[in-house]
């Protein structure tokens, strides 16, 4: 088994590049997090033509020509997540949206998801989204320009790791700390710090370990001739301030971190 990726996640061609060589290789399966999903169909159908098996995992290929898709099923995450922020701020203020990029099936879903949570609370106000390319610094300046823009938002939403850290540092700078309520995706060192501090309120944590465990079983699976489901929805928790240290919270959080103990 032999694992390639790009050196950014918003470097296609040079995911492209890496599975279309794989193919020309013909390997006897592929495991794909799919940078964009209309992109990858054409290369992934060509992958299956060639008797090449493609389990796609997190972010798949719209439509999913895949043998088998596993992730978490960003949309309802999402919806969750915004649900219980909602509630925190009693369901009024304004809200911001720091996503990632708008190409992969994560970053389209997880606004969309949260939107639909928000459409329960007409009285929180959307004020824009700005898309920070995975950059914490990027995310920060935004997450900046929002806050100073539009003093009274009290919630704010950051579609993965990178997003939310941006979020928390400004923040954190801004001495918003307990004014806005800031919830996120994944987990990092510094975002299970952040969560432990209360500087992030609220994060999805998905369990990536297991997932990429899944998916390899599933490609040995198909191998093998056996049948395997076209899509599986994998587990997330919603880790909180006040649940972070429970040992469910701990098992989440050590599949991103490996040797954590809380």
């Amino acid at each position: 088994m032999t694992f390639e990726a790009p050196a950014t996640e918003t470097d296609l061609t040079t995911q492209l590049s890496m599975f279309n060589n794989a193919v020309t290789a013909h390997v006897d399966g592929i495991i794909l997090a799919a940078q964009n999903p209309s992109a990858l169909v054409g290369p992934v159908e060509h992958a299956e033509k060639q008797g090449i098996p493609v389990v796609t995992v997190d972010s798949g290929v719209s439509p999913n020509v895949s043998d088998c898709f596993l992730a978490t099923n960003n949309i309802a995450a999402a919806e969750a997540i915004a649900q219980y922020a909602a509630q925190k701020v009693h369901g009024k203020g304004q809200y911001a949206i720091i996503d990632f990029n708008q190409e992969s099936s994560t970053g389209i879903q997880r606004p969309q998801g949260w939107q639909l949570g928000m459409k329960k609370y007409p009285g929180l106000k959307f004020v824009g989204m700005q898309l920070c390319n995975n950059s914490i610094a990027t995310a920060e300046a935004e997450a900046e320009t929002f806050l100073h823009a539009h003093p009274n938002i009290n919630l704010m939403f950051g579609a993965n790791d990178r997003c939310v850290l941006g979020i928390a540092n400004a923040i954190q700078a801004m001495g918003l700390k307990g004014k806005v309520f800031v919830a996120g995706f994944d987990a990092d060192m510094g975002e299970v710090g952040d969560i432990k501090s209360g500087l992030i309120n609220a994060a999805i944590l998905q369990y990536p370990y297991q997932m990429g465990y899944e998916a390899v079983e599933e490609l040995v699976a198909i191998k093998h001739g056996q049948h395997v489901p076209k899509q599986i929805d994998t587990p997330y928790m919603l880790v909180t301030t006040q649940n972070v240290n429970s040992p469910a919270a701990v098992k989440a959080i050590s599949q991103y971190i490996q040797g954590y103990k809380g």
